[in-house]
């Protein structure tokens, strides 16, 4: 696992009380009970973690976790 990988894993168990073993990087956001006010926590949460900044339309084009790594990957290059 990557460090941004178990950092994102964390953001969603922290944020929404979810066990860390049921996130899984093809779990959907749905599967993790995330509704779309849920969603711009995460990103909020994300954020504030991480200090990666996701867009409302970025956040609205992915829906599983594996998604939302790879998309916190890529911008975390820039954030560094």
């Amino acid at each position: 696992m990557s460090s941004v990988q178990d950092s994102v894993i964390e953001v969603f168990s922290a944020r929404f009380e979810i066990d860390k073993e049921s996130i899984t990087l093809d779990a959907t956001f749905d599967d993790l009970g995330l509704d779309s006010l849920s969603q711009l926590e995460l990103a909020t949460a994300v954020k504030k973690r991480l200090g990666v900044d996701i867009s409302d339309e970025e956040l609205s084009e992915i829906s599983v976790v594996s998604d939302l790594v790879s998309l916190v990957e890529k911008k975390w290059v820039n954030v560094r």
